[in-house]
Order: C-alpha cells, then sequence, then structure tokens
C-alpha cells in the first residue's frame, strides 16, 4: 500500500522502519498501551518485529496501517489502520494509537474521515472498533467520529443507516 491521505495538519502515510524512534515513544508508553491488544513495547527491536508483520500483512491485503504524520513537526505521533476484513471484504475493524502529548488536540478527528474515505473507496461498507469497556477516551472520540454502540461493538456503517452488528466484540 502506497497511499498517501492528507489534511491540514496531518499527512497519513505507509510506516517504514526509519518510523521506529518515533513509534517507539508511543507504543512503548504504558498509558498509550492500556487498552490495546499489544502489550507495550519494552525495546526498539519489538517495533522493527511489528514493522517487519505489517509489511506482510499488507503485502497479503490482510491489513492496512499508516503513521500519522504532523506535518508541522515531520513526526510519527500515531498509527490507524483497517484490519480485520470479513470474507467479502465489505468491512473491517478500525484500530488507532496516538502518542499522549498529542492526546485532546483533535488530531484522531482529523486523521479518522481521511482512513473512512479510503475504506470506501476499496468498497468498504461498515467499518468497526472494538474498544474496551473501560477505554472512556476512544468510546468518545468514536461516538463523534458518528460511530454507535450496540451490544457488541462501535458500528460505523458508510453508506447506510447504522444496523446491528452480531459479531462478538466488547465495549
Amino acid at each position: 500500500m502506497n497511499t498517501v491521505l492528507s489534511s491540514h495538519r496531518l499527512a497519513l502515510r505507509p510506516i517504514v522502519h526509519s518510523d521506529a524512534d518515533d513509534l517507539f515513544e508511543v507504543y512503548g508508553d504504558e498509558q498509550v498501551m492500556e487498552f490495546a491488544s499489544d502489550p507495550v513495547f519494552t525495546s526498539i527491536e519489538m517495533v522493527h518485529q511489528m514493522l517487519t508483520s505489517v509489511a506482510r500483512l499488507e503485502a497479503a491485503e490482510e491489513s492496512f496501517e499508516w503513521a500519522i504524520v504532523e506535518k508541522a513537526s515531520n513526526k510519527v505521533i500515531g498509527t490507524c489502520g483497517l484490519h480485520s476484513f470479513n470474507q467479502v471484504r465489505s468491512e473491517c475493524e478500525v484500530g488507532c494509537l496516538l502518542h499522549r502529548a498529542y492526546w485532546n488536540k483533535g488530531f484522531m478527528l482529523e486523521a479518522h474521515p481521511l482512513l473512512f474515505e479510503y475504506a470506501k473507496s476499496i468498497g468498504i461498507q461498515q467499518l468497526r472498533a472494538d474498544i474496551h469497556q473501560h477505554n472512556v477516551r476512544s468510546q468518545r472520540l468514536f461516538r463523534k467520529l458518528g460511530f454507535r454502540a450496540n451490544q457488541t461493538c462501535h458500528v460505523l456503517t458508510l453508506f447506510t443507516e447504522v444496523v446491528p452488528h452480531a459479531r462478538n466484540y466488547a465495549i
């Protein structure tokens, strides 16, 4: 995937190995990783392993991941991506992590619409966000982005009305 997405303050671009130091600041932060599916990264080697895995998943078109770059500083401040595609590729999960120093500044509200437009362009009709029940910040973010909670997860339908989602995801 070589797609670059851009907004006023941000560029979403493919992640590269030279991003490792900036990414370690994100993935190595206990508060950032508190509700993530991955453990806190304890070494830069873990970042490089993750980057190798990301490249493999993207080559197989099983996942698409972007570095979130603040244009003013050219610093990677987080990641966002599309994962867990269903078999007909009409829906998938959206995930994100943001450096703690950039929380509550509207960066994720700016980044996600770019991601949603890309998802539409590849035929995705519905996005899911699997959010831990105690992750109030992410729940609030995804509600602002138009997702609606149902019994199992937050869901955003990109082309039609919000419909119930029966998969077993936590909220």
